[in-house]
């Protein structure tokens, strides 16, 4: 009777040990690098384990111009396209991409794709961009003539004006083992 509430004591206690260990290379591993050490990936790895064993690259942005589609004495509608491109061998999730638009120097709108990740798939507009693959995105942003700059304004109606596009790109490796959020930072100038 005491070897049995002993042998229960020990199982109980290298149950909870075995339970703290997944949970320290859960929550430890993936950030540590030791899986990076430990294995080479080659094209039997599953993708999962490729995103926690490399090194993430930066990824690249590329301004595709902008077209003002509509303007009248109130608003207009300024689409704008960026080329966004995957150097990875593992896919990226791209959250969001905001910007400030600028009309000969001054701001004038703001622009938007995407929204950040909020902790589950359905609450977030997202672009899953492959390995070693591009998109183009395009966004049409609203501009509103507050009169505060009668002469932007005009510019804008006449097509003579220079733009400028400052802001960030927020995407991650959300995978089954990781979730590392980056950001990539971008001033363009037309």
């Amino acid at each position: 009777m005491i070897k049995t509430s002993l042998e229960k004591k020990i199982f109980v206690f290298v149950a909870v040990i075995v339970i703290v260990a997944i949970i320290g290379v859960i929550a430890i591993l993936p950030s540590s690098g030791i899986l990076k050490n430990m294995f080479t990936p080659n094209v039997n790895t599953p993708s999962a384990l490729t995103s926690v064993m490399t090194e993430v690259k930066p990824i690249d942005i590329q301004y595709n111009g902008s077209t003002i589609t509509s303007i009248g004495n109130t608003n207009a509608v300024l689409e704008t396209k960026f080329n966004l491109t995957n150097p990875n061998d593992n896919t990226l999730i791209v959250e969001m991409v905001a910007y400030d638009i600028y009309a000969n120097g001054v701001v004038i709108g703001h622009g938007q794709y995407g929204e950040r990740y909020e902790g589950t798939w359905e609450s977030s507009s997202y672009l899953p961009l492959t390995q070693h693959n591009s998109e183009i995105i395009s966004v049409d942003t609203q501009l509103v003539n507050d009169g505060n700059n009668p002469q932007i304004w005009s510019a804008l109606q006449n097509n003579a004006v220079k733009f400028r596009f400052n802001g960030t790109a927020y995407y991650s490796t959300h995978s089954a083992f990781s979730g590392q959020t980056y950001t990539k930072d971008f001033d363009f100038l037309q």
